[in-house]
């Protein structure tokens, strides 16, 4: 049974992933909506896929494994680690609009951390380092960190796929929670995932980034 401490430990993980954090994770669809208009997610099954894909090869081997070294790093406070992972994580946004969103989400995180007085390094961070630092101040362990960081991304991702898609409130939960048990899965190939192989990307969801950029009506801005 959790004793008070782990509560309040679990609880400003809570905060830190919670749609009400200020970062607009919700402009955000990364590729979705051009998997929507161009056919390729159309219900809740496809849509499944589309998310489990991004999950085990992409997120898992990129901004999860990234989260894991940074909250290393920062434990000591090597700011010269911290900057070396966030441009890695900058340069593995293949796309305008992409890069954009994680610098955009990053900043909106080091401002939250400062003004609730926790340390944070003065120079601009990605998404992913950024919520690193945040993680490691509040002491949350690190596989704690990335499932929920994993689990914040797919749900931000079915609440936009509810807008694009005949997608009703009860089938979106059906896909979260089908896509949710999983998580242990992507967690472990994270932490498994040495220096040489961060970086992996999925190429569809790059085209469909690169799609979106020149996409006539948008609701989103990725």
């Amino acid at each position: 049974m959790k004793g008070p401490a782990d509560v309040a430990v679990e609880a400003r993980l809570w905060q830190l992933i919670s749609a009400a954090a200020p970062v607009g994770a919700f402009h955000f669809s990364e590729g979705l909506e051009t998997a929507v208009e161009v056919g390729w997610v159309t219900d809740g099954e496809s849509l499944e896929r589309w998310l489990r894909g991004q999950l085990h090869h992409s997120l898992a081997r990129l901004d999860l494994a990234l989260i894991l070294r940074v909250m290393d790093v920062w434990r000591a406070r090597d700011l010269k680690a911290v900057l070396h992972w966030n441009v890695v994580a900058d340069a593995c946004r293949e796309t305008r609009e992409v890069r954009e969103q994680h610098r955009h989400m990053g900043h909106a995180l080091g401002r939250l951390a400062r003004a609730l007085g926790e340390p944070f390094p003065d120079a601009p961070l990605n998404y992913a380092p950024a919520f690193a630092l945040m993680a490691e101040n509040r002491c949350v362990e690190g596989t704690r960190a990335i499932g929920g960081y994993a689990f914040a991304w797919c749900e931000n991702q079915v609440v936009g796929a509810q807008k694009l898609l005949s997608l009703g409130q009860l089938a979106a939960q059906g896909v979260l929670a089908q896509v949710s048990t999983g998580l242990d899965g992507v967690v472990a190939t994270a932490a498994a995932c040495d220096d040489t192989s961060i970086g992996m990307g999925i190429p569809c969801v790059t085209l469909a980034s690169m799609r979106h950029e020149t996409q006539y009506s948008r609701l989103f801005r990725s």
